[in-house]
């Protein structure tokens, strides 16, 4: 008997379904606007545990400036349209060492990554203290900030069919589905304007 392969999958938009089910469901992330929101996957070749997982690119600088002056020059973010609007933020999941966590460590990692976005949702991070803005001084502490809602979401999760999907590892991935496909971005960087 053969094993007959699924046609295709695309992996970043099974990943914003999941991430617009946490928004609507998370009232710690109400101030999302899914549409200023864009989900893209990258290549991490690092194999074992300790390698990155996901990543939030912030548009904007702090206070959700557009332009900032460092070191004698000003500076922008590039400008990054989706179905006509503006967006704030990127978020990256990367292949395979996301793929290879667990259902529950994937949405610890989607869940931390939307946590990073600034409550005022204006393309800027949610600044934590004066050292270590982005994790505060503990990223232990960082994640017991969502924990309670983390756990909440992995239970309602475990009654839908995305725990299919948040199931699968790279290799299953890639012997499943004669396509895995996603949408890759090259990782924006601040740019001098003047």
């Amino acid at each position: 008997m053969s094993f007959q392969r699924l046609p295709e999958i695309n992996l970043t938009d099974m990943l914003t379904l999941i991430i617009n089910d946490i928004v609507i469901r998370t009232d710690l992330f109400s101030h999302i606007d899914m549409s200023r929101l864009l989900v893209c996957i990258a290549y991490n070749r690092q194999r074992g545990r300790g390698g990155t997982y996901g990543k939030l690119v912030p548009l904007r600088f702090k206070d959700g400036l557009d332009v900032v002056y460092f070191r004698g020059a000003y500076y922008s973010m590039p400008r990054i349209f989706h179905r006509g609007k503006r967006l704030l933020y990127l978020v990256y999941f990367y292949i395979p060492g996301f793929f290879n966590l667990g259902s529950r460590e994937k949405l610890a990692v989607i869940f931390h990554e939307l946590y990073h976005i600034s409550q005022d949702f204006n393309g800027d991070i949610r600044r934590l203290g004066k050292r270590g803005s982005s994790h505060g001084h503990s990223k232990t502490r960082f994640n017991s900030l969502f924990e309670g809602e983390l756990l909440s979401f992995c239970e309602y999760a475990q009654k839908t069919p995305f725990i299919h999907f948040l199931r699968m590892n790279a290799e299953y991935l890639e012997k499943s589905f004669s396509r895995v496909l996603g949408r890759r971005m090259k990782l924006p960087k601040p740019i001098v304007v003047r």
